[in-house]
């Protein structure tokens, strides 16, 4: 077994992938805490930690041994955290704004053409989440359009509340995913149409 940092890294990329087991479990506290700081006892740290890890694998390659290992694995966690921590003010402000955007536009001085846009961008975010599977659907709408606590939330579907704060990550990330290929798709059709 080899002990040094730099000679586990070389034999993973030499083929021996199980090593790379020990550089994980030797380090995951760290890197727990390190998220933990950065965004709070939340379930995504776990989910975190993890896309941590897979991203530090894909890149091994890149770990050229100038710093310790320990220091190369933490930039990677730190940047997980502040993308992280990005992402989750853009849905919020995605989630709550939209529902403020439609409440402003039912208002009698909202021209219509801003009447048009929310109603269009609602009727998106429905669409949006009616793909989502009917747990997921359940606990975006839940709480974030009807208000209620994780801990409503857990006893109206009775589950631990740690479930329905698993759920909210999951839901969250699946309606960013089509919120962006929307987008995308958007734009593209509006380029086409000014093409065309």
């Amino acid at each position: 077994m080899l002990s040094d940092d730099r000679g586990m890294v070389e034999a993973v990329l030499a083929g021996e992938n199980e090593l790379y087991r020990g550089l994980m479990e030797k380090y995951q506290g760290l890197v727990v805490a390190t998220i933990a700081r950065m965004v709070g006892r939340r379930p995504e740290v776990e989910d975190l930690s993890q896309e941590t890890f897979w991203q530090a694998y894909r890149s091994l390659g890149r770990y050229r041994g100038e710093s310790r290992f320990s220091t190369w694995l933490l930039r990677i966690a730190v940047n997980k955290s502040i993308d992280f921590l990005r992402r989750s003010r853009e849905e919020k402000r995605c989630l709550t704004g939209l529902d403020q955007e439609v409440n402003r536009a039912q208002a009698v001085e909202e021209p219509p053409e801003g009447i048009v846009l929310a109603k269009e961008r609602r009727e998106r975010l429905d669409n949006y989440l009616q793909r989502l599977a009917p747990h997921y659907r359940r606990v975006l709408r839940r709480h974030y359009l009807d208000g209620y606590s994780y801990r409503e939330i857990a006893r109206e579907e009775g589950v631990p509340v740690k479930t329905i704060e698993s759920r909210l990550y999951r839901a969250r990330k699946l309606l960013r995913s089509l919120w962006h290929e929307g987008e995308e798709r958007s734009l593209y059709s509006e380029r086409c149409a000014q093409k065309g």
